[in-house]
């Protein structure tokens, strides 16, 4: 993690799978009080995804948003399992 406040956090990752962070972006966003959630991908040489989320803090940390949508995310993707095995 390079950065952590309040109302914002922000880490890196290389070598990963970005939909994994656009995922977890597309379920912080849908947060109330997260202002912005989104990913950035430096350079595609790189590798290096850039992932961030600004909240008011007032309604909800950053820190507290990330670990939210990280658990929504694990759930999401325990249902989606379960679906497919049941196919």
């Amino acid at each position: 993690m390079s950065k952590l406040r309040e109302d914002f956090i922000e880490m890196e990752a290389v070598d990963e799978d970005q939909s994994l962070f656009d995922s977890l972006g597309e379920i912080a966003q849908g947060l109330d009080g997260v202002e912005y959630a989104g990913v950035t991908i430096e350079h595609p040489l790189t590798k290096k995804i850039i992932f961030r989320i600004k909240t008011d803090p007032e309604k909800i940390k950053a820190k507290d948003a990330l670990d939210k949508a990280l658990k929504q995310l694990k759930e999401l993707s325990a249902e989606l399992k379960k679906a497919l095995e049941e196919i």
